[in-house]
């Protein structure tokens, strides 16, 4: 291409910026301190061996907890959450009608995924800032092998695609765990356990 060209591409590669306030900025920072967090944003964490905390960074995301809000509420087609976890704990499995990104923030984790052609349970190892991408309706788990602390230990970022995720979907084995600790939904859709368990 010759010069005045590339010169003149420009005139389609040039806008003003959107308005954008340091006030309205500010509604969308979130501080590591003031990150609201859940130890039971979903029904199978009172299933021993998937506690967990979730921080809700960006958008709604998917939760079993009524009373969850995100940190940053305004999202365009994606939610952000920090997971951090017990060594050996995590998600049991489940899937999302959208995609979803793992980030290793922190340690080493495991992800296990069932492919749905075959039913065999196959199972990577990701460390810190190696990301995987898992399509829609995958059922997936993920556990921390490095502990609960957020920079020595572990931490995994999840990405979740969509402007409004659906529920989240349970592997049949953890329904069955879940119902022999009393776990399971309210009349609104929301994870309770029974008082007497």
């Amino acid at each position: 291409m010759n010069k005045q060209t590339l010169i003149d591409s420009w005139n389609e590669y040039v806008a003003p910026s959107q308005a954008l306030s340091p006030e309205e900025m500010a509604k969308r920072v979130a501080r590591w301190g003031g990150i609201p967090a859940s130890p039971r944003a979903f029904v199978d964490t009172y299933v021993k061996g998937h506690e967990r905390t979730l921080y809700s960074v960006i958008g709604s995301g998917v939760t079993d907890d009524p009373n969850f809000r995100p940190s940053i509420a305004a999202a365009e087609n994606f939610h952000v959450d920090y997971i951090v976890a017990p060594k050996g704990c995590g998600a049991a499995m489940h899937w999302h009608d959208s995609e979803e990104v793992f980030v290793v923030q922190a340690g080493r984790w495991e992800l296990d995924w069932i492919d749905g052609a075959t039913g065999k349970t196959h199972t990577i190892t990701l460390g810190p800032r190696d990301t995987i991408s898992v399509p829609p309706f995958v059922h997936r788990a993920f556990r921390s092998l490095d502990g609960d602390d957020p920079v020595t230990g572990g931490m995994l970022v999840s990405v979740l695609g969509g402007k409004t995720p659906g529920r989240v979907m349970w592997d049949a084995a953890l329904a069955e765990k879940a119902k022999a600790v009393g776990a399971g939904f309210g009349p609104d859709g929301m994870a309770a356990q029974a008082q007497n368990t």
